[in-house]
């Protein structure tokens, strides 16, 4: 006997979906509860999120005189009969050829690399061509500081080579001290322009260049407070302080080291009371604290979480870092609570070491002379010493190379994991009072002492909080406003322009190698290991001086750099001859090829540069996106109470299916392109009007099926025939319409600026989303309504009486 269920697993599937999609679509206030990969965002584009938008062209003129000398220089070695020195220019132009082709793509590798160096995680660049131009749009939503991006997007790309500093710190110093002191005597008496010696150094290491650059008087430099007073006007500022920079430390930990340095700088603007949106949760409620009667803030660094209120003890231990909440303290009280930092239970111990460094150590000090025999002979003696009874405080001071000398070798308290894996591994196995056998670091030779055993430390954690005297609705609109960067204070600002020049060394120093002496890379495979390399190579000067260079470098590193970013620095093995090399260590044709491509890139004679530049401020966008919101919304209301008064019950369910379209389209929008890629949907204003445009498009298909209906119900067929045969008349008509539409997307998409793309790609994507709600989930709709008695009566269905043939009506 047959069985009369029906199937559930597609309806299911089904509710499923829906159920999935409604949450993704729910603001994330309302769903705090919900996994993090249904709390995707929409991003939004440069009109609505704020922003700078910058326009570069990418010149091709020199790559293509290359091209045509190479290829001269081929014809005339063919005459010659010089077979060898054709093929291997015939490899070069090949080479350049294919950098030709891929040049727009491999530049805007290089600048998304520049982008993320910003912190601007959801920036877009769009390549667009302007006849024969190449242009590539590069769009940072929430960066409004034009300066600061031009100066780290549109810096040359260039191809440099350089190699480790070997120099004093006391010559280098003496160096950047004469060259400064040329600098403001040039500027000072008219014979220099701050900005061009500036724009001239900027790509130099050690040297930073800020220009026009708005910085608020609170926000000044230390050493730089002299500025507070100083008038456009007044002559350059020089004077010697230090600049805060992101190091690495001795267990190779990134911390704030003070670079010390000298800074020429000129006020270009009087100071001004400027509004300054706080962008710091910490900041804004600081300044809401004293603006709201009755709120108070407290702000707590590195507290056990153990000790930290019940009331916000849960909320700290499950939220992410950087993120921030309501609390709910009762008595109509709340607060706003901000996660600065938390780190979690783990082993530490207290220590102390000396430290004898050499200078072919990966990460010794660059004054360091010793060998690494004189360092291993050195360290044993102090081993020795402290056998014997000298007290390890006194030899620290005196003995250990570093910043921990100055500090007895004190290192504090260190957790597991922070350390470099030789250091820790001796470091942890020692018992307290205990002096560990001699260890070697990337640093040097340590002697480590634990001055306190391994113990497993509790969890801490650092916060703002922000206590109200209002309910958590309340507390939930001060939320909303700090997010949205609503919350500002009145700050003197001026207009600064400067150069920063480093008194220590960085590292490296510059050679006369570079890109205009390099002719190609590729990948290839090592005969002997099998393993993907890289294999570079120069023309003939190129040659000679990289010969020159390996030679004083055997057994020490070569710095790469790509347009001011270290992409390698391979250790020299030996002396290499003839311009052709060969880079090793890349663990698979991947990293090989990426590898091979940045080299390509900053050898391309193809400079980027700015044609155009945009700046769009916050507050913009957001009224953009409110009235926006509110035209979508209004358009909404408006087209279903259209279709309710034109064929009332029809028109219920096609505004039903119309809400079934906004929550699939939204959730569409949140979600990566497809789902085939990453690529997200950048949200523009020109992208909701596709989105407005395709709604009035799927309520167009339930006209033209409604209608067909309508025909069928005069004629006297039934509710449900009337519905097949409808839909199904109009299928060809709803089909050409929409295939027409998207047929002019695709020319849109293909030849359309980004803001002209972000409409057809949000006008299609539409489309396919109406035709599903219009066409199927309409139909199924009056489907499951054909059983009900309301379809017997033709006028709740938008057909008048009179106009129907007097046959009753079959459900």
């Amino acid at each position: 006997m047959a069985s009369d269920k029906k199937p559930r697993f597609w309806p299911a599937i089904t509710v499923l979906i829906a159920v999935a999609c409604l949450i993704i679509v729910l603001p994330d206030n309302v769903k705090t509860w919900a996994p993090g990969f249904l709390k995707p965002s929409v991003r939004l584009g440069l009109d609505l999120a704020g922003g700078t938008q910058l326009d570069f062209r990418v010149s091709e003129d020199e790559i293509k005189a290359r091209k045509e000398q190479l290829a001269k220089e081929i014809d005339l070695l063919k005459k010659s009969g010089d077979s060898k020195d054709v093929l291997a220019k015939q490899f070069e132009l090949g080479n350049i050829e294919q950098q030709h082709v891929r040049i727009v793509e491999a530049i805007r590798t290089v600048l998304e690399r520049r982008i993320n160096s910003l912190g601007v995680s959801e920036a877009t660049i769009t390549p667009s061509y302007f006849g024969d131009e190449k242009h590539l749009l590069v769009e940072c939503p929430g960066i409004i500081d034009v300066n600061k991006c031009i100066a780290t997007v549109g810096k040359t790309i260039q191809l440099e080579f350089k190699e480790e500093y070997s120099g004093s710190t006391e010559e280098f110093e003496k160096k950047v001290r004469r060259r400064a002191d040329n600098i403001y005597a040039a500027v000072t008496t008219g014979t220099g322009n701050l900005q061009v010696i500036g724009q001239d150094m900027s790509n130099q290491l050690g040297v930073w260049f800020f220009d026009s650059r708005p910085i608020f008087l609170s926000d000044l430099p230390k050493g730089l407070e002299a500025l507070r007073k100083l008038k456009p006007e007044d002559p350059v500022l020089k004077t010697e302080t230090v600049l805060q920079s992101v190091a690495e430390d001795e267990q190779g930990q990134s911390q704030v080291r003070d670079v010390k340095g000298i800074y020429l700088v000129k006020v270009l603007s009087p100071k001004t009371k400027t509004s300054r949106p706080l962008t710091d949760p910490a900041q804004a409620y600081a300044e809401l604290s004293k603006k709201q009667p009755g709120s108070t803030l407290e702000t707590k660094t590195g507290v056990a979480l153990n000790s930290v209120p019940l009331e916000f003890n849960s909320p700290l231990s499950s939220m992410q870092i950087g993120t921030q909440q309501t609390i709910s303290f009762g008595s109509g009280a709340s607060g706003l609570i901000y996660l600065i930092g938390r780190v979690e239970g783990a082993e530490q111990m207290t220590l102390s070491h000396i430290l004898v460094q050499y200078k072919d150590a990966q990460r010794s000090e660059p004054a360091v002379k010793r060998t690494r025999e004189e360092a291993l002979t050195r360290a044993q003696e102090l081993k020795k010493k402290l056998l014997a009874g000298e007290k390890f405080e006194s030899l620290a001071l005196s003995e250990s190379d570093g910043p921990s000398g100055d500090k007895a070798g004190s290192l504090g308290v260190i957790r597991r994991g922070m350390m470099v894996k030789p250091f820790e591994d001796v470091a942890f196995a020692l018992k307290q009072g205990e002096l560990s056998e001699i260890v070697e670091t990337p640093f040097g030779f340590h002697i480590i002492r634990a001055d306190k055993a391994a113990s497993v430390a509790e969890p801490t954690v650092s916060y703002a909080l922000l206590r109200l005297k209002t309910d958590e609705a309340g507390a939930r609109n001060f939320l909303d406003d700090v997010e949205q960067g609503k919350i500002a204070k009145s700050d003197d600002q001026i207009m600064i322009r400067g150069i920063f020049l480093s008194l220590q060394p960085t590292g490296w120093q510059d050679t006369t190698l570079n890109g205009q002496r390099f002719r190609s890379a590729a990948v290839t495979t090592d005969p002997y290991t099998n393993l993907p390399v890289v294999q570079i190579q120069f023309d003939e000067e190129g040659g000679k001086i990289f010969q020159i260079l390996t030679k004083r470098n055997i057994g020490k590193q070569i710095a790469i750099f790509v347009g001011g970013e270290l992409v390698s620095a391979p250790n020299v093995q030996n002396e290499i001859i003839g311009g052709n090399a060969v880079i090793t260590g890349s663990r698979n044709f991947q990293e090989a090829s990426a590898l091979a491509q940045d080299l390509n890139t900053g050898a391309i004679p193809a400079p980027i540069y700015l044609s155009g530049q945009t700046t769009v401020e916050a507050t913009l966008g957001i009224d953009a996106l409110s009235k926006s919101i509110f035209a979508a919304g209004t358009g909404l209301i408006v087209l279903c109470l259209f279709m309710i008064s034109i064929y009332r019950l029809l028109g219920v369910l096609a505004s039903v299916a119309l809400a079934f379209y906004v929550i699939l389209l939204l959730a569409a929008m949140k979600l990566p392109l497809f789902l085939v890629t990453r690529e997200h949907v950048v949200l523009t204003l020109a992208g909701i009007a596709g989105m407005i445009l395709s709604m009035g498009m799927a309520v167009d298909a339930n006209v033209l099926a409604f209608e067909r209906v309508k025909e069928e119900l005069r004629r006297g067929k039934s509710f449900k025939t009337a519905i097949d045969t409808g839909f199904r008349k109009a299928w060809p008509s709803v089909r050409d319409g929409n295939t027409s539409t998207l047929i002019t997307c695709g020319i849109l998409f293909t030849i359309g600026t980004s803001i002209i793309r972000g409409f057809a790609i949000t006008l299609s994507l539409g489309i396919f989303i109406s035709l599903f709600t219009a066409i199927v989930v309409s139909k199924w709709l009056c489907h499951k309504m054909a059983s009900s008695p309301l379809v017997q009566r033709l006028e709740l269905l938008g057909v008048k009486n009179s106009d129907s043939s007097p046959v009753k009506i079959n459900a």
